[in-house]
């Protein structure tokens, strides 16, 4: 199964030049992590490789979720409302409540999705997923079993191939993340808005306001929405797999190998 690098932040204030100083406020040992998330709260989503989620307020965990049938799963936690995971191999999303209490499930109709490869929350209920055989990009409601949007990629890119690692709603646009070109925008109708960016192979990226930001080489990269500025920001940490950062307490949350370590970043 392919690991999934996750970097999300829920606001990043850091600019290029800026001095700040790097308080370590806590290490904790947290076990293998998949994948990574942060919500609207500030609440941190740890998943290990079977599927379980551990959801923390800082160093404390507060509640855990753990499957029936251990998998591989992307998580959406942005929502807050709930949180979505979407397993490749179980070919569905089941959907989280605020404490972390399974609410639904949904399997995927095989006549409309033939094999998601990467699925993710729409604002409306729906859920966008990339259908990997049929080279088409889909919005798909799983308390109806229908598609309300169904779109070529090949038409629209010319390409015959195309393979997206991550992709999210924000602000009225889709972006996906694609393993060789890097991030595609995309209105709510399918339609490509501009070339893509080249994120230097990074696999997830993370949004604040009007930029989109990604890791790589202990640096959070982030560029400009709506024009072409671009900054970056030295991590404290070294040989970071997956960071988040909490706007509310300007603290970021780094995980390097088995621990979870915290930083209160001051200038």
């Amino acid at each position: 199964m392919k690991k999934w690098s996750y970097l999300l932040l829920s606001s990043l204030l850091f600019l290029t030049g800026n001095s700040y100083a790097q308080t370590q406020l806590f290490e904790i040992e947290v076990g293998e992590v998949a994948a990574m998330d942060i919500d609207r709260m500030g609440f941190i989503y740890i998943v290990d490789h079977e599927g379980n989620v551990m959801q923390y307020r800082d160093d404390e965990e507060v509640r855990r979720y753990s499957p029936t049938t251990p998998a591989e799963v992307q998580i959406d936690a942005w929502a807050m409302l709930n949180t979505v995971l979407f397993s490749p191999d179980w070919q569905g999303i089941r959907a989280l409540g605020q404490q972390l209490t399974q609410q639904s499930e949904y399997l995927f109709d095989e006549e409309l999705i033939e094999y998601a490869s990467v699925a993710t929350n729409a604002t409306d209920g729906g859920i966008w997923v990339y259908d990997q055989p049929s080279f088409r990009l889909k919005k798909y409601y799983p308390q109806q079993q229908q598609v309300s949007l169904d779109v070529s990629i090949e038409q629209i890119l010319s390409a015959s191939y195309w393979n997206p690692t991550w992709m999210r709603e924000y602000q009225n646009n889709l972006y996906v993340v694609e393993e060789r070109m890097g991030v595609f925008t995309f209105d709510l109708l399918g339609n490509i808005l501009s070339e893509p960016t080249d994120i230097g192979g990074a696999t997830v990226i993370g949004f604040t306001d009007d930029k989109m930001y990604w890791l790589k080489k202990d640096q959070i990269h982030f560029k400009s929405l709506y024009s072409t500025e671009k900054n970056t920001l030295d991590l404290p940490a070294k040989k970071v797999k997956f960071a988040v950062y909490s706007a509310s307490n300007h603290t970021v949350y780094c995980i390097v190998k088995n621990k979870m370590i915290a930083y209160r970043m001051q200038e």
